[in-house]
């Protein structure tokens, strides 16, 4: 027998039936022996932790906003608007910023994680999107989160659901652990072969391995996938997300095979990709084209480099909003290797950044497979009954 949905609100499946607004407090600098600050910055789009920024929060009320299993917490202003994150404990102890909203779902009225997952999906989206203007994303408060209303089916409905889509993030989570523990391999071995230019070595300057692309690409020849802008970049070293939408502009930067980019906005975030196939950039973010293609994988890692980021901040203009100096990057000192010292380099490098990518694109089809699957679960167009 087919499991209907039956249309609740969200307040409905919650312990207090209402949302909790964070703790309006500072962030400070992360302590092992403070409780660790949440923000919105720190929630991806797919509602994961990016935890290569984390800082905490030292008030003496931090402690009335700790998150329990089961909470999952809502953006609630800014670009970030709907972002969530679902707490189930494994992210040790999170205190939660003022721009979000918690609410505490009740496992005896709905499989909590079910909920998580309805907002990932393309409905839930669709909900948050009515709300803007224009090009503007609109505020959510916690009244209207409380009132948003979500199609709940039957307990075992719910459970396949949480069950099927779990086991994909589980695959999904743990690529992305091993291509962190890849990067961290070719960095060590950068490192350790040209991290020190004081050593026996040709030095140069960033100038002599690469320049800024000046071409350009017909915004119609891109897609969400290929375009590449401050909005879509991730902090962290972490690649990019798909973007929200293509400019209105006619043209954009093009960007190679080969190319790196890197956010000129806050270059703090750290937000670097390695091009893997032709696409474009906006102009918040600089596209840095090797002097020759043997420079592709040595042009990433030197620029992946904290070092690398460091003089990139130290030179930044601006307080509120800084950018990077263009001409200031290109005297970043390197090690200018030899062709052999490069080919030898080029044996470990490439073929890391290639399992990186295979890793990344297969999360890609994972995450595809589970907004095709949410639905139909959710529709009960897959019923539990039939497996």
């Amino acid at each position: 027998m087919k499991c209907e949905p039956t249309i609740m609100k969200l307040k409905d499946l919650c312990i207090g039936g209402k949302g909790k607004y964070g703790i309006p407090a500072s962030a400070v600098p992360y302590s092992e022996n403070l409780y660790t600050y949440l923000r919105i910055t720190d929630i991806t789009d797919d509602g994961r932790i990016n935890k290569s920024g984390l800082v905490s929060v030292d008030d003496e009320k931090a402690g009335e906003y700790v998150l329990q299993p089961n909470d999952i917490v809502f953006a609630r202003t800014g670009g970030s608007t709907g972002r969530n994150y679902f707490y189930d404990g494994t992210d040790g102890e999170l205190v939660y910023a003022g721009f979000l909203i918690k609410f505490s779902i009740d496992p005896n009225c709905v499989n909590p994680k079910y909920v998580k997952y309805y907002c990932q999906s393309k409905p839930y989206r669709d909900w948050v999107n009515s709300f803007n203007t224009g090009s503007t994303r609109g505020n959510i408060n916690a009244q209207t989160y409380a009132n948003m209303e979500l199609p709940v089916p039957c307990r075992k409905q719910q459970d396949l659901l949480v069950d099927t889509l779990s086991a994909l993030d589980e695959k999904i989570e743990l690529n992305n652990k091993i291509n962190e523990n890849l990067q961290q391999q070719a960095q060590a071995i950068y490192q350790e072969w040209f991290g020190n230019i004081n050593m026996e070595k040709e030095q140069g300057t960033l100038a002599d391995i690469c320049t800024y692309s000046k071409d350009r690409v017909s915004v119609s020849e891109l897609d969400i996938s290929t375009y590449f802008s401050t909005e879509n970049m991730l902090p962290g070293k972490t690649g990019a997300a798909e973007a929200s939408s293509l400019p209105t502009t006619a043209q954009t930067t093009a960007c190679r095979v080969g190319d790196t980019l890197i956010s000129n906005i806050r270059p703090y975030f750290k937000k670097i990709v390695y091009c893997h196939e032709e696409c474009g950039c906006s102009t918040d973010v600089l596209c840095f084209v090797p002097a020759y293609p043997k420079y592709s994988a040595y042009l990433y890692s030197t620029l992946y480099s904290d070092r690398f980021f460091d003089f990139m901040v130290a030179g930044s203009k601006g307080t509120k909003m800084p950018r990077g100096d263009k001409q200031q990057i290109m005297t970043y000192p390197v090690a200018l290797p030899t062709d052999t010292e490069l080919g030898r380099f080029n044996s470990v490098a490439v073929p890391i950044l290639t399992q990186i990518q295979n890793n990344r694109n297969e999360n890609k089809r994972f995450s595809v497979l589970r907004d095709t699957l949410l639905p139909k679960i959710m529709n009960g167009e897959i019923d539990v009954d039939g497996i």
